[in-house]
């Protein structure tokens, strides 16, 4: 049974994603809701799939998401995307373990990625972590660099599909700061595809903090932590 909290919250969720997509004349059907897992414990996570509502898990580590999805039962069934810097050295087991791989940063990382998706015979979607802000602890490439390695995964790496962009806004209330950030990753997405004749669906932007103004500037996929759970620990 869904606990009445995990559900109430993802029901202010809904609520709130349809609000602001319809500020902006968007259909929230649009939009997707990647519930953000790090520390969370199984039992919550299947309570939030089983609403009907999460269209996949976002986990940060290879090592807690391979624990959890040793447990994880036949049903409800999710997709399970990687949404926390990719080490190289942990490339290998992450291709096995996700269906998403949302933090693509580096061609040498693509490369460990396609060696080991050619031994599995498997095509594993992708999207290019872009750093859209200013703090060192933000991972990403940089944005004058994202088309050269766009083009290296569209022209060296056929068994990943590139479906689009991620970002992580700056940590601060100032919302001028945070629109602009998301503005420039949702410009950088549709000149890549006018530039390299490509389609990249997905813009993946927006935690718990700033999900509305990420959906306002264009934003498909959400990826919520404790907007779903509320804080880690309780």
């Amino acid at each position: 049974m869904v606990s009445a909290d995990v559900y109430n919250n993802i029901e202010i969720v809904k609520y709130k994603i349809a609000k602001a997509a319809a500020s902006i004349g968007r259909d929230s059907d649009q939009i997707k809701i990647i519930a953000a897992t790090k520390g969370q414990p199984l039992e919550a996570m299947i309570q939030a799939v089983e609403t009907g509502y999460i269209d996949g898990i976002g986990e940060n580590r290879v090592q807690e998401a391979r624990k959890k999805k040793e447990k994880w039962p036949k049903s409800p069934s999710t997709t399970w995307h990687m949404i926390g810097h990719l080490q190289r050295n942990k490339a290998k087991v992450a291709v096995q373990l996700f269906d998403v791989i949302q933090s693509i940063d580096s061609a040498n990382l693509t490369d460990i990625l396609e060696q080991r998706l050619v031994l599995l015979r498997k095509t594993m979607p992708v999207l290019i972590e872009v750093k859209i802000s200013s703090e060192a602890s933000k991972y990403g490439v940089e944005p004058d660099h994202a088309r050269v390695l766009a083009e290296h995964i569209l022209g060296l790496c056929p068994h990943l599909k590139l479906i689009g962009l991620m970002g992580i806004g700056p940590l601060t209330d100032e919302k001028k700061r945070i629109r602009s950030s998301f503005a420039l990753l949702r410009r950088l997405k549709e000149e890549l595809e006018e530039d390299l004749g490509v389609e990249l669906p997905e813009l993946s932007m927006g935690m718990s903090d700033d999900f509305e103004i990420a959906i306002a500037e264009g934003s498909t996929m959400v990826r919520l932590g404790r907007a779903i759970f509320g804080p880690r620990g309780n």
